[in-house]
C-alpha cells in the first residue's frame, strides 16, 4: 500500500529532483502529490489526501519559519520534513525545534535519503494514530464503565477518579473528590487505610478485598477493590491505582440470606440448625478443656388456649414477645433459639449446674409474670423447663437434646410451671409418673393415626461413589394437640407394654404404602431401613406379615432394609438368624445396629448372616480427636470388609469426623453432618441435595 505523500515546492528543478528521488526508491511505497504554494498545500491536508509532508520553506505566497508556522495548526498530526538551500540550514534546525520530524538540504536529495526520511515518517504517522487511538479508547473506558477507577498519592490523595467514582461516593465532580482526604474522608476506620498501606508494602496489590467505605453524605457502602502500587525503575512507589466495585447490594442480600439461614423467621432469635452448630461447639470446647455450659428446654404452657381463642397471628406475636423475653433474661454470649411451635432452647455459655438452674428460675418467673393482651382479652401462661448440665458423659448433639427433652417431659408430667434438672434417674421417674399415660397415648395414637415418618441419609462415601443414599424411617407420634412427641418419651412405653410389634408393622406398612404411591423416588434414593424390635424378632409371624405385605403392595423387595440391634440379634441369636435369613429370601438386605456394643461382638459377627454392619455410634463420635476409636472403628471396618459385609458408621456430627471416616474406608456415614432426620414425604418433592443439607 503507498504512503501518501504531499511535495509543496514551486521551483520546477527542486520538484523535478524530489520527484526523480522518490521514483527511484526500490519497490516505489510512496504516492507523490505536488503543489506549489501553501495554500494548495492546505487545500490537500483539509481534504484528507496526505499521510507526509515535504515543505519547501521558499513559496510564492510565504518564506522563511512562517511557512512551516502557518502549515503547522493544520498538519498537528502529520509528519513534516522541511527543504532548505544549503544557506537555509538554520531555518531547518529552527522548524525542528518548533516541531518538524527533521529538514532536507536540496542539493542532498537522494532516493536513499528520502527513502529513509519517508519511512521514519510514515512509521511515526502510524503510531501517532496508533497512540490517540488507545488514548481515545482508555479515556473512554475511563469515562464510560461502570467501576470507579482512581489513582492515589502514596500520602491520601486522589490524583485521579472517573465519573463513576465520583458519583459511587457521593462528589459533584473530580475536583471536589481530589481535594478530599483518603483517610479520614472516605475510610469509615481510618486506620483501615494504614492496614491498606501495609499490605500494598509487602505484597505490591490488592486482590478482591472487601472494604467498608463512606460516601459523602455519611452513608456507608461496600465496596470491592483491586489495586496495585506503580514504582520507579528503582522499586519506589510512585502512586496507587485501582478499581472500586460497589458491591453494598449484594452484600447485604448476603448479610441477610446468612441472617435468614440461621435464625427464626417468625421471632428472629436463632433456629434450631444454628443451636446446633453452636451446641456442637460448645461440646467440643468441653471436651477440649473442661469447661461447663448447659441447655435449657422451654416448652410454654397454655400457649394452645391463645391460638384457640384470638387466632394464629396473636399466637404468632405472643412467640415474638416472649422471644423477646427470653432474650433479655440471658448473656450476650448465649443462644436463644425456637425450635418450633411453642418450643425455645436456651445454651448457657460457660455455665455451673448451679448457675443454670437460677438462670432456669429466672425464666420461669419471668414467663410466669408476664401478661399478654390482645384487644379485650389478657392471657397468663406458664413453662415447663428441662435443664441439663454438659458434662463429658455427653459426646452428641442427640444425647444432649434428648436429655433436654426428657426433663421437660419430666417437668411437664410433675404438674407443669416447674424446672426439671436432667439427673440420671430423671427418665425413670418421669416413667413412674407417666407410664399409664403412655400407654394410653401410645395406644391411641395407633387408632387415631396420630403416627408418623420421618427418613435420614444414609450416604455413601465412597469419592467416586455413584450409589444412591438410603434412608433409615423413623417412627414419630404426635400428642391429643398435634404437638411432635420427642421418641424418648413413648418408645420406652411401647416397649415395656408389649406394643412394639404393632408400631413395627405400622412401620412396615406405611413404608411399603409410601413406597408404592411414590416409586418415582427411587430415582434419588435406594432403600429404606426398618428397625425391627426384640418383639418382632423372636415373632415367628413377622417373615410372613412381611412377605405378604410387599406382595400386597407389589413394590421391589430390595428398596427395603431391616435394622436389628446387635444386642437383640446376640441375645436371640438362633431366631434372629431365622428371621435373617426368611427376609434375605425375600430380597430384603438386613444389617446389625449399634455394632460394637456388645462385649463379644466379633465372636458372633461370623454367626449372623447380615449385609450391613452399623458401628454403634460411641466409637463414632470421637473418631478424630480418640486414637483408640479411631483403632476400634478401622478394625469394624476391617473385619466387616473380609466378611464381605458393607459398614456403616452412625452418630456422624462432624466433617472431621466424615473426613477420618473417609480416610478408613467406611462405606456409609449417618448423623447430623450428613443430614438430619426430615418428614419421609420431603423426599418426593424435595430435591436430594435440599435434604442433605438439611
Amino acid at each position: 500500500m503507498h504512503t501518501q505523500v504531499l511535495l509543496i515546492c514551486a521551483q520546477p528543478v527542486d520538484q523535478a529532483r524530489v520527484r526523480a528521488a522518490v521514483d527511484g526508491i526500490r519497490g516505489q511505497p510512496h504516492r507523490l502529490e505536488v503543489v506549489p504554494t501553501l495554500a494548495e498545500g492546505l487545500a490537500a491536508i483539509r481534504a484528507g489526501r496526505v499521510e507526509a509532508i515535504l515543505l519547501d520553506l521558499t513559496l510564492p505566497d510565504s518564506a522563511g519559519v512562517t511557512t512551516y508556522l502557518r502549515l503547522q495548526p493544520k498538519a498537528t498530526q502529520l509528519p513534516v520534513v522541511v527543504i532548505v538551500a544549503e544557506e537555509e540550514e538554520d531555518l531547518g534546525r529552527q522548524c525542528v525545534e518548533r516541531g518538524a520530524l527533521d529538514f532536507l538540504v536540496k542539493s542532498e536529495v537522494s532516493a536513499q535519503l528520502v527513502d529513509k526520511v519517508l519511512r521514519y515518517a510514515t512509521e511515526r504517522t502510524h503510531t501517532l494514530k496508533a497512540l490517540k487511538a488507545s488514548e481515545q479508547r482508555y479515556r473512554e473506558l475511563f469515562q464510560n464503565v461502570t467501576a470507579g477507577v482512581f489513582q492515589t498519592t502514596s500520602d491520601g490523595k486522589f490524583m485521579a477518579a472517573n465519573p463513576a467514582l465520583v458519583r459511587m461516593l457521593g462528589y459533584d465532580t473530580e475536583d471536589e473528590l481530589l481535594a478530599v482526604d483518603v483517610a479520614n474522608d472516605i475510610y469509615v476506620d481510618p486506620a483501615h487505610r494504614g492496614q491498606w498501606v501495609a499490605a500494598m508494602a509487602e505484597q505490591g496489590e490488592v486482590r478482591n478485598a472487601e472494604l467498608m467505605l463512606k460516601r459523602r453524605d455519611g452513608t456507608q457502602l461496600v465496596v470491592l477493590e483491586n489495586s496495585r502500587a506503580v514504582r520507579d525503575s528503582d522499586g519506589r512507589v510512585l502512586f496507587y491505582e485501582g478499581t472500586l466495585t460497589d458491591i453494598t447490594a449484594a452484600h447485604a442480600l448476603s448479610q441477610q440470606l446468612s441472617h435468614d439461614a440461621s435464625h427464626d423467621t417468625l421471632t428472629g432469635l436463632k433456629n434450631r440448625r444454628e443451636f446446633e452448630v453452636r451446641l456442637q461447639h460448645a461440646l467440643e470446647i468441653g471436651q477440649a478443656t473442661g469447661a461447663t455450659s448447659a441447655v435449657l428446654f422451654i416448652d410454654l404452657d397454655r400457649f394452645k388456649v391463645v391460638n384457640d381463642t384470638c387466632g394464629h397471628v396473636a399466637g404468632d406475636e405472643l412467640l415474638r414477645q416472649l422471644g423477646q423475653l427470653l432474650q433479655n433474661r440471658v448473656r450476650s454470649a448465649d443462644v436463644v433459639a425456637r425450635f418450633g411451635g411453642d418450643e425455645f432452647a436456651i445454651l448457657l455459655v460457660n455455665c455451673g449446674p448451679s448457675d443454670a438452674l437460677q438462670v432456669a428460675t429466672t425464666v420461669l418467673k419471668a414467663v410466669a409474670g408476664f401478661q399478654f393482651a390482645w384487644g379485650q382479652k389478657a392471657f397468663t401462661l406458664g413453662a415447663s423447663i428441662g435443664v441439663v448440665g454438659i458434662t463429658p458423659q455427653f459426646r452428641r448433639i442427640a444425647q444432649v437434646l434428648s436429655a433436654a427433652d426428657t426433663a421437660c417431659y419430666a417437668a411437664k408430667d410433675s404438674g407443669r410451671n416447674r424446672v426439671v434438672v436432667y439427673q440420671e434417674d430423671t427418665a425413670a421417674a418421669s416413667r413412674s409418673r407417666g407410664d399409664s399415660n403412655w400407654v394410653t397415648q401410645a395406644r391411641r395414637a395407633l387408632a387415631d393415626n396420630r403416627l408418623f415418618l420421618e427418613a435420614q441419609p444414609i450416604q455413601p462415601l465412597g469419592a467416586a461413589s455413584v450409589e444412591l443414599p438410603h434412608y433409615e424411617l423413623l417412627v414419630r407420634m404426635r400428642d391429643d394437640s398435634g404437638r411432635t412427641v420427642p421418641p424418648g418419651a413413648f418408645l420406652p412405653t411401647v416397649e415395656r407394654y408389649n406394643l412394639s410389634v404393632r408400631y413395627d408393622r405400622w412401620v412396615i406398612g406405611a413404608a411399603l404404602a409410601w413406597m408404592q404411591r411414590n416409586p418415582s423416588a427411587f430415582a434419588r434414593l435406594s432403600r429404606f431401613f426398618v428397625n425391627l424390635s426384640r418383639d418382632s424378632v423372636i415373632d415367628p409371624e413377622t417373615p410372613a406379615f412381611v412377605r405378604q405385605s410387599i406382595a400386597q403392595a407389589g413394590v421391589d423387595p430390595r428398596r427395603l432394609g431391616f435394622e436389628i440391634a446387635e444386642g437383640v440379634a446376640i441375645g436371640h441369636l438362633s431366631q434372629s438368624n431365622q428371621l435373617f435369613a426368611e427376609l434375605r429370601r425375600t430380597g430384603c438386605a438386613v444389617s446389625i445396629d449399634d455394632f460394637g456394643s456388645g462385649v463379644s461382638s466379633f465372636a458372633y459377627l461370623k454367626a449372623l448372616g447380615t449385609d450391613y454392619l452399623k458401628i454403634d455410634g460411641m466409637f463414632v463420635g470421637n473418631i478424630s480427636q480418640d486414637k483408640v476409636d479411631y483403632a476400634m472403628v478401622r478394625s469394624i471396618k476391617d473385619i466387616g470388609h473380609a466378611m464381605g459385609k458393607k459398614v456403616i458408621a452412625e452418630s456422624v456430627e462432624t466433617d472431621a469426623v466424615l473426613d477420618k471416616l473417609r480416610e478408613i474406608g467406611v462405606d456409609y456415614a449417618q448423623g447430623y453432618a450428613v443430614g438430619a432426620p426430615r418428614p419421609v414425604d420431603e423426599l418426593a418433592t424435595v430435591a436430594m441435595g435440599d435434604l442433605l443439607a438439611g
